[in-house]
């Protein structure tokens, strides 16, 4: 496991209190190996789980780029079919500093460089969701090019 992936998850498990938010490890399992492998049965299916005042959440914590495992696309795909509750927390390290998101099916839903806002935006996702499309549909409608448009005087 990368330490830094561990290390940003439990920095996100000591702010989770200070947002009347809980984020409870999914322990591993005791991995009994069968020729030399873990059944997927035995992985666990994310690292934590966020409870909030609104609802539940399946988080995974990753660092950088890394992807997500086979077992968890599977479980992602699962758990969204039913209620879209899984959510990966994405924290990156650039030249220009250091950005959390929050992505759903592989879409960033959610970018801030203020840790603590990962929890505003998981009071409600729903309605960040919304206020998303809404102004997201707002500034996608054309407006008027003024070179096509003006007249020639003469």
């Amino acid at each position: 496991m990368n330490h830094k992936e561990r290390d940003f998850r439990d920095s996100l498990r000591e702010i989770a209190p200070l947002y009347n938010c809980e984020l409870i490890e999914i322990p591993d399992v005791v991995p009994i190996k069968r020729d030399g492998f873990i059944p997927v049965s035995k992985k666990r299916p994310c690292d934590d789980l966020l409870i909030t005042s609104h609802g539940n959440y399946w988080i995974e914590a990753k660092y950088q780029y890394n992807a997500l495992l086979p077992h968890q696309e599977v479980t992602q795909s699962k758990v969204n079919s039913i209620n879209n509750t899984y959510y990966v927390i994405r924290k990156k390290v650039t030249k220009k500093g250091v950005f959390y998101q929050v992505e759903q099916n592989g879409e960033t839903l959610f970018k801030t460089t203020n840790i603590t806002k990962i929890f505003a935006f998981f009071k409600d996702p729903s309605e960040h969701n919304s206020q998303t499309l809404m102004t997201d549909s707002f500034f996608k409608h054309k407006t008027v090019n003024p070179k096509i448009h003006r007249k020639v005087l003469g």
